[in-house]
């Protein structure tokens, strides 16, 4: 599955197509990041999860640059999910998300082969903060759309965005080609946490989406347990 995310970046020119130089107009942009990690297990396991940051943090200097246009970062991804990074145990994205998958699936280990690690934008300003600008926003993930192919590739089960409220209206625009019908379920503190369901014309769920803030500044715990019990609540029986 790598490799064909791989060969969609390629396609599409990521970080070089006319969408990109536009947006990246000032060069003020790091290179494009690949997604973080697939496990192994993905393309055949019934119970997968999609885990989504903000903005690509990191990008030069972390893996091969590939065909002179985007950054390995699957290597990096990995090593960070398994906390063996230098600092992957002070950042909550990692290190919760760590421990989610951990709880849900009984071990880490046995786990991540079911998961796989993104994000929504995939070029940074060099910040360790997501001070991404609409603009940069709208290229990558309205135009461009390349987290939108990556799912597309993934077909995952469910979906855990770790992007707070400033992504909602980008998320909204998501049709993928084969649901029927989309369900959102509003829970006790919408502006926070929400849930969208989408079905297929037999009514069975082919993904749910869960949003969330992202983890930084969440209280530990609290956040890992209520992301494992929704998990639990949506698991296809």
């Amino acid at each position: 599955m790598k490799d064909t995310i791989f060969e969609m970046y390629k396609s599409i020119s990521v970080g070089k197509n006319q969408i990109c130089l536009e947006c990246n107009n000032e060069g003020a942009l790091g290179k494009p990041l690949s997604i973080y990690f697939i496990g192994e297990n993905f393309k055949t396991s019934d119970d997968t999860i999609l885990f989504v940051g903000k903005t690509a943090i990191g990008g030069e200097g972390i893996g091969p640059f590939i065909d002179n246009l985007f950054t390995d970062g699957t290597e990096f991804g990995e090593l960070s999910l398994d906390l063996k990074e230098e600092y992957a145990t002070r950042r909550a994205f990692y290190s919760y998300t760590h421990d989610i998958v951990a709880q849900y699936y009984g071990s880490y280990e046995n786990g991540k082969k079911h998961i796989a690690l993104t994000n929504l934008v995939k070029c940074n300003n060099a910040s360790t903060n997501d001070e991404t600008p609409p603009s940069v926003k709208q290229c990558c993930i309205n135009d461009l759309q390349v987290i939108w192919k990556e799912i597309e590739i993934l077909q995952p089960k469910r979906i855990v965005f770790y992007t707070g409220r400033n992504y909602d209206d980008y998320i909204d625009n998501f049709e993928p080609l084969n649901y029927f019908e989309c369900i959102d379920i509003v829970d006790d503190d919408p502006g926070c946490w929400w849930h969208r369901k989408f079905l297929d014309n037999n009514k069975n769920t082919i993904c749910d989406f869960l949003r969330v803030f992202h983890p930084s500044r969440q209280g530990k715990e609290e956040f890992v347990s209520n992301v494992v019990d929704w998990l639990n609540e949506t698991k296809t029986k």
